[in-house]
């Protein structure tokens, strides 16, 4: 009979174990509870690990602190103090200054398409001191080109289809180009349901990246490239962790919580570079 109620006394017991003793996940409550019910796309101002950050909505932002700075999806292991990153949908930045937290002299270059994203990613970069981080206005694609892309406001922004509206035109960039002239050791792709396409223009030149995020886009009605992904990752050498209960940090710990292992998250690593 005491088995039954535990949940009722475990859950409660736990949160405020964690309250006590996890400065982040207080950190993260403490946010949730400033910005929780705020209306979605307001736009707002938060000081938070001493970042004074600008906030295009909300609810995308907490949904993606949660993800970055409580689970750290992104947190890996380099035998070196200055890894080169690439980030493909910087967004309004919080994985760039994850990295920069993580590894205070990294090189990272991140891309944001959106216009309006991109100007709130310059104040939350540059206006918390982070000048060596290279800021560039342009999508990632799989050929040179101007594109029409579907803005949305906060996380959701993607390069356009026939039925999309809110366009605006930006350049785009051949991914695979750029991989051939530039050196990364970690690539963290979210690019809203371009990753399927994209990642096949550029299969061979994946072999020489160490660490490889994917957040697969499957959208309704269109070709599902998952198991496209998984094939490329596969034959170029990596080793792949995508589950729908992924453990945090799954680059460093790689627990497996289920039996199903597949969700949208796309975790690859390589041990032979």
């Amino acid at each position: 009979m005491i088995n039954i109620f535990k949940p009722l006394f475990y859950e409660p017991a736990r949160h405020i174990y964690k309250l006590i003793f996890q400065d982040k996940y207080r950190r993260y409550c403490i946010l949730e509870s400033k910005l929780g019910k705020r209306p979605r796309y307001t736009e707002c101002k938060v000081i938070v690990n001493d970042w004074e950050l600008h906030l295009p909505d909300s609810a995308s932002f907490l949904s993606a602190y949660k993800e970055i700075f409580l689970r750290e999806i992104y947190a890996f292991k380099s035998p070196q103090e200055a890894p080169n990153i690439l980030d493909l949908g910087a967004n309004i930045g919080l994985s760039v200054l994850f990295f920069k937290r993580l590894y205070p002299q990294s090189e990272i270059t991140a891309f944001e398409a959106d216009p309006a994203l991109f100007e709130i990613l310059k104040k939350n970069i540059y206006g918390n001191g982070f000048n060596d981080v290279k800021l560039l206005n342009k999508a990632i694609w799989h050929k040179n080109e101007i594109i029409n892309f579907s803005v949305e406001g906060a996380d959701g922004g993607r390069i356009a289809q026939k039925k999309d509206g809110n366009l605006v035109q930006v350049q785009a960039i051949d991914l695979n180009e750029y991989l051939t002239e530039h050196h990364v050791d970690f690539l963290k792709m979210d690019i809203e349901g371009a990753e399927g396409l994209v990642l096949t223009a550029c299969e061979k030149s994946l072999s020489k990246i160490r660490w490889i995020f994917v957040e697969y886009h499957s959208r309704v009605d269109e070709k599902q490239y998952l198991d496209q992904i998984i094939r490329i990752l596969s034959q170029q050498g990596f080793r792949i962790h995508h589950s729908e209960f992924y453990t945090d940090s799954p680059f460093i710990s790689r627990k497996i919580r289920s039996n199903f292992d597949l969700q949208l998250n796309i975790f690859a690593w390589r041990n032979d570079i």
